[in-house]
């Protein structure tokens, strides 16, 4: 028998004991101590992240089919017939949300149920989809189209908050992000390329700015990592992507080391390793594109570069990551 399974054992008759000793002083009632002992025993397991998973896989495969249904077969099923199903699927997703969910609250509010989170999601996805049926169809906004981003994007936060939604929180933001970026690239014309990146930066150093004074305030403080999560990661692709740059590339390569160094005193903070990630992975892309870019490379030694690095980079990922195990 190995010393895992030893040590499992020993745990489990320790569990056992204090079962019984708390049973016996009738701290624990008997139905208590017999849920209890199948829990510890793993008779009984929780499948909540199974279940969420499969959820928000089923909703992804139905609206994927409904974009093929529609592409392939809007001619012979009706235009008005299948704007009246996305509609009507639509504001069924929305009713069942405001009838099951608690109103606007500026805490954590409890979803209802395990299906409620994923039938908002569902909801604000049918709503694009009819958006997007209603602007190919009919142009209702022709070259104005990506008005309908913006109006998308302030209506799923708007849901995020009112029904205290994150994954509909991620969906707004990065709905924002794509408004932002469709907008600077039409009105910038060649020159959107240097307007987008300060675009970017802005909108990630915002995401992470409005996160980070929801907590302060005390309001909706819960959203914060999909905030932090967003918001650094458009901001180190901004920077990675302006490295490149001979006249400003310094300058973007040193934001980045700024911000690899304050992600990653975050996640030591905070003891998530997510962040020490990106500060790792988006500082050593950083480096490699402003070396590779400022020296003259032969081919091999382009090769000895990678496999160098790439390893030590791999090596250091999997040593801070036993860090934090440890730590844990």
């Amino acid at each position: 028998m190995n010393k895992g399974r030893i040590a499992d054992n020993d745990r489990r008759n320790k569990m056992q004991d204090a079962l019984n000793d708390l049973e016996g002083a009738k701290i624990l009632g008997r139905k208590q101590a017999a849920l209890l002992r199948r829990i510890y025993s793993r008779e009984l397991f929780s499948v909540h992240w199974e279940l969420r998973l499969l959820l928000y896989a089923g909703i992804l495969i139905l609206t994927t089919g409904l974009g093929l249904l529609i592409a392939k077969h809007f001619a012979s099923i009706g235009h008005l017939a299948l704007l009246a199903a996305i509609a009507l699927g639509c504001a069924g997703c929305f009713i069942y949300c405001l009838r099951h969910g608690g109103g606007f609250v500026a805490a954590r509010l409890p979803a209802p149920d395990a299906a409620y989170d994923y039938i908002l999601l569902l909801g604000c996805l049918l709503l694009g989809s009819l958006q997007g049926y209603l602007e190919l169809r009919y142009q209702l906004l022709a070259q104005d189209w990506s008005w309908w981003l913006l109006g998308s994007g302030l209506f799923y936060l708007l849901a995020a908050y009112y029904f205290d939604n994150r994954l509909v929180l991620s969906l707004a933001l990065t709905t924002l992000g794509a408004w932002l970026g469709v907008k600077t690239s039409l009105l910038t014309g060649g020159m959107w390329e240097g307007a987008l990146r300060g675009n970017a930066l802005g909108f990630g150093a915002t995401v992470i700015a409005a996160g980070a004074a929801q907590v302060r305030l005390n309001w909706k403080s819960h959203f914060l990592p999909v905030h932090l999560h967003l918001g650094i990661n458009i901001l180190f692709a901004a920077l990675v992507a302006g490295v490149g740059s001979r006249s400003m590339g310094l300058l973007y390569l040193v934001g980045i080391l700024l911000s690899a160094a304050g992600s990653a005193l975050y996640s030591q903070r905070t003891r998530s390793f997510a962040f020490l990630l990106y500060a790792v992975l988006y500082a050593y892309l950083g480096v490699t594109i402003f070396v590779l870019e400022r020296g003259r490379w032969q081919a091999e030694g382009i090769l000895f570069y990678f496999l160098i690095t790439a390893t030590a980079l791999i090596s250091a990922l999997v040593a801070f990551h036993r860090r934090f195990r440890s730590a844990e």
